[in-house]
């Protein structure tokens, strides 16, 4: 289930992209916001909105909403769901088993998908790991070769973004002797890891290692 390691460069392009990302998520959050607002307003009196941001998915659709939301989260329970249509099939060659809102673990967040289900906290699947792996949020990390790292949004803003889990390699420098110093060095050098501010490291007793830190979502 270990994924390859990510080199520096591709570590920065990968933050790059996913920046652009999140700040898409957050303007669309924020105009979804806007609507639902206006709709309460006399104009909007009476209108029934549906489930998923507003809408009403259809049988071939999924509501899709941020990991670990399942439609509890934002002002009003749902409105950040965006209706997506349902995967004919997902590619499985890097597997990276994650928790469903319905409680089971898939082997991807395309077969959730395609399932009909949107990604889950890890809590909804009740601490059920397949073996060899930790929970680190929405996913499943390889307790041999990778840690979690959970990375906070600083900033004080009505749109905070929530945190945000990854699976992160154990660097090869730190793979001898796997150890909190080693890897909270690591996820502070700015070439390897995504921390803004000095890291937090944690091992459970099973011997895997958690990374906490604050750092750049946008």
């Amino acid at each position: 289930m270990s994924l390859p390691a990510r080199t520096g460069a591709q570590r920065q392009a990968r933050r790059r992209a996913t920046s652009g990302r999140r700040r898409a998520l957050w303007l669309a959050s924020a105009a979804a916001v806007a609507a639902l607002l206006a709709a309460c307003g006399p104009e909007g009196a009476g209108a029934e909105p549906g489930p998923c941001g507003g809408a009403t998915c259809t049988p071939d659709q999924v509501c899709v909403y941020p990991p670990g939301d399942c439609g509890e989260g934002g002002i009003v329970p749902g409105n950040y769901g965006v209706c997506q249509p349902r995967p004919a099939s997902c590619d499985t060659a890097t597997p990276r088993e994650v928790c469903a809102c319905d409680g089971r673990v898939y082997a991807n967040a395309c077969e959730a998908a395609r399932a009909g289900v949107s990604i889950g906290s890890g809590e909804e699947c009740g601490g059920a790991a397949p073996p060899g792996t930790v929970a680190c949020g929405s996913y499943f990390c390889d307790a041999a070769s990778e840690y979690c790292q959970s990375v906070e949004d600083p900033h004080d803003e009505l749109f905070k973004m929530p945190t945000r889990r990854t699976c992160e390699e154990i660097p090869t420098t730190c793979m001898a002797a796997p150890s909190c110093d080693c890897l909270a060095a690591a996820a502070a050098d700015p070439r390897e890891g995504d921390c803004s501010s000095a890291p937090a490291c944690t091992r459970g007793e099973s011997g895997s290692f958690a990374v906490r830190c604050t750092g750049d979502l946008y």
